[in-house]
């Protein structure tokens, strides 16, 4: 387990670490989606599609804003638990996770969704399209 705290928490506060549990201020999320059976989130953007992108389950536990309404979207898609924080305890945690992680047709459907995100081009395509609209002749100054 992979556990990114910030830089506002005190790793001590945290209590007695367990052996097979890796506690950073910061990592890298991308290149952890990747091998991860199941991303524990706060339905951020960036991490919801992060998420997707990587084919990777999530429990989704909002704490502001659109993250309450990313995590309702992401189960009504059918590849993520959406967990209120008021109902987070260690055993429902632990039920969601592996509830979603064995769940063949969470993983079916994070394939079509990955598979139609790479398809869309990512930024390079964004580029393009914005470059397209750009005026001909524009100063480049």
């Amino acid at each position: 387990l992979v556990l990114q705290i910030g830089k506002h928490v005190d790793p001590a506060e945290l209590g007695e670490i367990p052996a097979n549990v890796e506690v950073r201020d910061w990592v890298p999320q991308l290149a952890i989606l990747k091998q991860a059976d199941v991303f524990v989130t706060h339905a951020g953007a960036g991490g919801s599609q992060e998420g997707m992108a990587t084919a990777t389950p999530m429990v989704c536990v909002p704490q502001a804003v659109d993250q309450f309404g990313n995590a309702d979207v992401l189960q009504a898609l059918g590849v993520a638990r959406h967990l209120p924080m008021e109902e987070v305890t260690a055993d429902t945690l632990r039920e969601a996770v592996l509830a979603i992680a064995d769940d063949p047709e969470v993983a079916r459907k994070l394939k079509v969704i990955q598979a139609e995100m790479a398809a869309e081009g990512g930024t390079s395509r964004a580029a393009d399209l914005i470059e397209a609209e750009i005026p001909k002749g524009h100063d480049e100054a």
